[in-house]
């Protein structure tokens, strides 16, 4: 690094700062004016209906609505603006590349930064990291390098590759390098502490992080990776990415992840603001189960409890049964039956009259009405059937009449016309409503006819408790969304899936049912699919839940999120082939002892008053962290409902394993108790521990630790 680049290099940031800080007073003040011209519209408006109240037409009411909401957007450009502007001040750029094009005899000089800053001649000081040729910087070396551009692949020499270290809004350093990133610079960086949110990584996107992001837009990208492998955050940087590449299209309300928790949900709150763009929205599965089914289900942590804590065979026969791919098949194979054929339909009869019959009711389902939803062919179904009804009470009244005109008169005929029209209405409605009405729950039923009859009965058992287990929640969803009883969300354009391996194929197939305009980008560790009920997860098979065989599959296998005492220590929990490469930092050695509350509440003191900012207990089942929880002080309780948004991110947690995936801390503690050990109880072991960034410790039961053989 020499002196004199060092000083062009400071004086160059200089003139992008004195840059941002015009850009920013000249925003504050049209923020200013915009907002002038809108209290004077309003303001002129209002004198005009004092005066004559009827002055002002429909058709001008609409147009000063049309011209303050002009004003108004251009006031809010104004804002976003000066915010950026704001953000940038103190890191204006963290990279630079200088590529000569093919051709050409002047080279470009690309600075890299989080948003771009147009010099006001045409060009620009600083380049949005998501532009085409901000591509080179992450995915090339110098020397002939090429970039896609909206006009086609450009190609050239890449003469200078260079990364920028900025503290306090000054330049520190700089070095050129051929990496993606300087391996110094990335170890500063990953050292730091959590601050309980994630954060933006544009600055570190590796090669493959970054061929993920800017993957070209298929129905279906599946991106498998270890613990700490940057799944979440190259999710989020997609997610940017593909708004600012479809800006006229894909804005943050058409976009949607589908997060494993509230907790996680907030733990990503910061990253889209932080690069520019307004949050997405973030639903959970659980969440859009019950809107769907409309009523309580039980939650996926309630499952996984239920299977962990008691280990009841029943239970365990339930998940076999329900989530695997054999038992998708056969909702579907019901669901294509009722499509195309509809249900055994049968005669509809008050005694011996005969209103419609069975026949009659399949042809009108499977003929006229074929082009419609079977929803909608049973709302059709019901309206005609009500229409037909009225007239045919009508005429059998009339012979009533004409039985009873001897034996009865007046009133008394009246009465007993009004009484034989109710007892047939009654009828009719209630044949009409078992065939035409339909539950959700009997629709499983019918996929569990040659279930084992205490699967059945368990079924029976559970409806009366009006708490439907979870496995069977999702398959109920799935139908009445494929059946049209339940509109479908058309407004999602983009779907971002993580955790994905805690995903079965009922529930891959209801986000397919119940987002079909989505494209989806998956993201998950099958290594982390700890639901002891569930079979072993198989990425390769995501894509045919959404309709897509062979769907793309990107891997991500290097740690970047703990240090290499921790990385390696993970490693030894899981078979030699499925162990992610460790991004080495040094750090403290793990800590793996023998159980004891005293024990706990030591590690958790040394860990704050290390520097630690966040701290997690993490434990196997949410009953230990609920008993847990009543031991230890400043200390909060993640259970996975809505208000785990709402706690301080900095504090201390505990929480069940499954509760803290995708999040990761400080400082982690693992409390294990003693548990059989198979490869499913290595993978959840494994899952708890690879939240730690920079301390770690596995307090279990001594036959455990012995079993486990990684006592370091």
């Amino acid at each position: 690094m020499q002196e004199a680049e060092l000083q062009a290099e400071r004086e160059y940031t200089r003139k992008v700062q004195q840059r941002l800080i015009q850009l920013m007073n000249e925003e504050q003040e049209l923020s200013g004016r915009h907002e002038e011209s809108i209290m004077m519209i309003l303001e002129d408006a209002w004198d005009e209906l004092r005066l004559r109240p009827t002055a002002i037409s429909p058709e001008e009411l609409q147009q000063l609505a049309s011209e303050v909401n002009r004003f108004t957007l251009r006031k809010q450009f104004a804002k976003t603006q000066a915010q950026q502007a704001r953000q940038m001040l103190m890191r204006p750029f963290f990279a630079r590349v200088d590529f000569l094009e093919d051709g050409e005899s002047e080279q470009d000089k690309i600075v890299i930064g989080r948003y771009s800053l147009p010099d006001g001649r045409g060009g620009f000081y600083v380049y949005d990291w998501r532009a085409p040729i901000c591509g080179l910087y992450y995915d090339a070396l110098p020397g002939k390098a090429s970039f896609e551009s909206p006009s086609g692949r450009i190609s050239g020499e890449m003469t200078l590759k260079r990364q920028y270290r900025m503290e306090r809004g000054q330049l520190v350093y700089y070095v050129d390098t051929s990496l993606s990133i300087d391996d110094s610079m990335l170890l500063e960086i990953l050292s730091s502490s959590a601050s309980g949110h994630m954060h933006d990584i544009v600055s570190t996107i590796q090669r493959d992080q970054n061929a993920v992001i800017r993957a070209s837009e298929d129905k279906v990208v599946c991106v498998v990776g270890s613990a700490g492998s940057g799944k979440t955050s190259v999710a989020m940087h997609r997610a940017a990415y593909l708004m600012y590449r479809r800006r006229d299209a894909l804005s943050a309300n058409r976009v949607q992840i589908l997060s494993p928790s509230p907790a996680f949900s907030e733990y990503i709150s910061n990253v889209l603001p932080e690069l520019g763009e307004e949050n997405i929205q973030a639903v959970t599965l659980h969440e859009l189960t019950e809107r769907v089914l409309g009523r309580r289900v039980e939650h996926p942590i309630g499952q996984v409890n239920a299977l962990l804590e008691t280990y009841p065979e029943l239970r365990r026969e339930s998940v076999g049964w329900k989530c695997g791919l054999s038992f998708q098949n056969r909702l579907d194979s019901l669901a294509a039956r009722i499509e195309a054929q509809g249900f055994d339909f049968s005669d509809i009869r008050v005694q011996d009259d005969l209103f419609i019959t069975g026949e009659a009711l399949s042809q009108m389902y499977a003929g006229e009405l074929k082009l419609l939803s079977p929803a909608q062919r049973l709302e059709r179904m019901r309206a005609t059937l009500v229409t037909r009804m009225e007239s045919w009470i009508s005429r059998k009244l009339q012979k009533l009449e004409e039985a009873l005109k001897h034996e009865l008169r007046g009133h008394a005929l009246r009465s007993a016309k009004e009484k034989a029209a109710a007892q047939m209405r009654d009828s009719i409605e209630a044949q009409m409503d078992a065939q035409l009405i339909i539950q959700p729950e009997k629709l499983v039923d019918l996929c569990l006819a040659d279930a084992p009859l205490s699967l059945q009965k368990a079924r029976r058992d559970n409806r009366e408790v009006e708490l439907v287990w979870w496995e069977d929640a999702l398959a109920e969803a799935y139908l009445i969304v494929r059946l049209g009883f339940v509109q479908p969300d058309r407004s999602i354009y983009h779907l971002l899936i993580d955790e994905a391996q805690d995903y079965w194929e009922t529930a891959l197939s209801l986000l397919n049912a119940y987002y079909p305009n989505a494209k989806v980008t998956l993201l998950g560790d099958p290594m982390q699919r700890t639901n002891p009920g569930l079979p072993e997860c198989e990425p390769e098979r995501w894509g045919a839940c959404f309709g897509v065989q062979n769907a793309p599959m990107y891997t991500l296998n290097r740690c970047y999120r703990s240090t290499q005492s921790i990385a390696e220590f993970c490693a030894r929990l899981l078979p030699k082939n499925a162990s992610p490469k460790a991004f080495g930092r040094e750090g403290a050695p793990v800590v793996a002892e023998a159980y004891s509350l005293d024990r706990l509440k030591e590690l958790i003191a040394e860990y704050r008053s290390s520097g630690a900012v966040s701290v997690a207990v993490v434990t196997r089942t949410q009953g230990q962290a609920d008993a847990l929880s009543q031991q230890l002080d400043q200390i909060y309780r993640l259970d996975g409902n809505a208000q785990d948004i709402t706690y301080e991110t900095s504090d201390s947690v505990v929480a069940c394993y499954q509760l803290t995936k995708g999040m990761e801390f400080d400082a982690v503690i693992v409390v294990w108790p003693y548990a059989f050990l198979t490869q499913g109880e290595r993978r959840r072991i494994y899952t708890a521990c690879s939240r730690a960034l920079h301390r770690l410790a596995l307090l279990a039961d001594e036959r455990l630790l012995s079993e486990l053989e990684i006592v370091p």
